[in-house]
């Protein structure tokens, strides 16, 4: 290896490596710490998205819409419908991301700190959309089976984990030092 030294020949903990690599600190690695928080989030995550998953067949039913909910034929295929799609198709990219992440986790790989913030990304843009979509549909007050306030706190609460663990994949020692695969 190629080290720069500096005048002191005396002075050995001057020693780097040209080269660039970061030393790794042994003590900072691993799973634990903030990834325990990370690893609890996906698998609760997965558990959710395939509760969903299992109750599709359930919520796409236009019955539970028009007949106990009071909603008119016209307002479901308009406005709930492709919202109800919409969020089937969030729920099926979402799981595959959340799949992908804890085995690339587990695994120890090189990609899972970018696919994380994909994630968190992702699930933002998923929330806005769904805001977008259920404060657009036009819906009588008798019949207002929606609300967009708890949209809106999903998108908020997808913002500030990003705000918090975007900074985190990009700049922790214990990330860089677990995931080098």
């Amino acid at each position: 290896m190629n080290y720069k030294y500096r005048k002191s020949e005396r002075d050995t903990s001057s020693l780097q490596p040209k080269s660039g690599i970061r030393p790794e600190r042994p003590d900072i690695s691993g799973l634990g710490g903030w990834l325990i928080l990370i690893q609890i989030g996906l698998w609760v995550s997965l558990a959710l998205l395939i509760a969903d998953m299992s109750q599709v067949n359930v919520i796409m039913d236009p019955v539970r819409w028009e007949g106990v909910r009071g909603v008119d034929s016209e307002l479901y295929t308009e406005g709930i419908r492709p919202l109800l799609w919409f969020g089937v198709i969030s729920s099926v990219i979402l799981l595959m991301i959340v799949i992908v992440n804890l085995v690339l986790l587990y695994k120890k790989k090189k990609q899972f700190p970018r696919m994380m913030i994909v994630l968190c990304i992702v699930n933002v843009f998923i929330g806005i959309m769904t805001w977008i979509m259920i404060a657009r549909i036009e819906i009588p007050r008798e019949q207002h089976v929606l609300d967009p306030t708890s949209a809106f706190n999903l998108t908020i609460r997808s913002i500030l984990t990003c705000c918090i663990f975007i900074p985190y994949f990009l700049r922790s020692v214990r990330v860089k030092n677990t995931f080098v695969k």
